[in-house]
């Protein structure tokens, strides 16, 4: 039955699992989220990450160094950033608008293509860039009861993934794809490591260590279940860019990234099943219109790409 589905069918398939086993192991994060913080969950999930990588590349036959240093590392540095800032937050406030904020990237994609790299943009795409922000407002509320400077992290996560997703398609479509993610896992595992010890040996202020314990957390003791904890989460992550790597490889990019909207999906079902976790109807509103913003912006850059080819 499956040699009947289209590469394009198959690489949607793959991208929804991969991205659904995302907000399933996002969710496992805050098992740990109390023990550790945010640069040690990156320096131990890491450490297993890179290893199941590895063995990937060996299986697959693809290399896991870079070829192009200069773009993979400028990359891996928005990547890196994006991360810690979308993870820091995460204990803070329901995943699924965190989320959201992260998933504004494809706005901020846009906008950087305007005003950094000149270019024209049609009526749907200006439309999608308004209805977007005004999702953005109605998930973040500035002025709200509760709202707080840190409830900006996932947007600036969203602006610094956009920079990196900008430069990946336009400086490296010819790399392997698992030499960029064994360079994002280095890094991050790395940076994890350097923060958790600067905050270790130079700890924040009480007030806002207490305002932001996993984003300010130094090196913490660690024993026998968060370990169990780590290698899930690893071990989830690497299967769904396994998954993703592949469904890239199947289908065109501005066709299979709507698929990655399912994460909001995902991430809000396990936040709803695991914490009992709903965000309000406001806030859902505001990421119903995130989400329709990126698709919007997706399908006319994929009947821009056919126009031309």
């Amino acid at each position: 039955m499956l040699k009947n589905i289209s590469p394009s069918s198959k690489g949607a398939i793959m991208l929804v699992t991969g991205i659904s086993i995302f907000g399933f192991s996002d969710n496992l994060t805050l098992m740990v989220s109390n023990q550790v913080g945010v640069g040690q969950f990156h320096f131990s999930r890491s450490m297993f990450a890179i290893i199941i990588v590895a063995f990937l590349g060996r299986v697959w036959g693809l290399s896991v160094v870079p070829r192009y240093w200069k773009p993979v590392l400028a990359r891996t540095g928005c990547m890196v950033t994006s991360m810690l800032l979308y993870f820091g937050v995460m204990p803070m406030m329901p995943i699924a608008e965190a989320g959201a904020g992260l998933f504004s990237s494809p706005i901020f994609v846009l906008l950087f293509s305007i005003f950094f790299l000149k270019e024209r943009i049609g009526w749907r795409r200006i439309f999608a860039v308004i209805i977007g922000s005004v999702g953005v407002l109605l998930v973040l509320r500035p002025g709200s009861v509760g709202f707080s400077i840190y409830h900006m992290l996932p947007i600036l996560a969203g602006a610094s993934y956009a920079i990196g997703s900008i430069i990946t398609y336009r400086y490296l479509r010819e790399e392997s794809c698992l030499a960029i993610l064994m360079s994002f896992l280095v890094s991050i595992g790395a940076v994890g490591a350097f923060v958790t010890t600067g905050l270790t040996y130079f700890p924040v202020a009480t007030e806002l260590y207490d305002q932001a314990p996993f984003l300010f957390s130094g090196w913490q003791a660690v024993y026998g279940m968060f370990w169990v904890w780590i290698v899930a989460i690893a071990v989830g992550a690497s299967i769904a860019l396994s998954l993703m790597t592949r469904a890239y490889q199947l289908t065109k990019t501005s066709y299979a990234a709507i698929y990655e909207y399912a994460y909001l999906l995902s991430v809000g079902l396990f936040s709803w099943l695991f914490w009992d976790v709903i965000p309000n109807a406001i806030s859902i509103v505001g990421i119903f219109l995130i989400i329709l913003a990126g698709v919007i912006i997706m399908l006319a850059q994929q009947r821009h790409s056919e126009y031309l080819s």
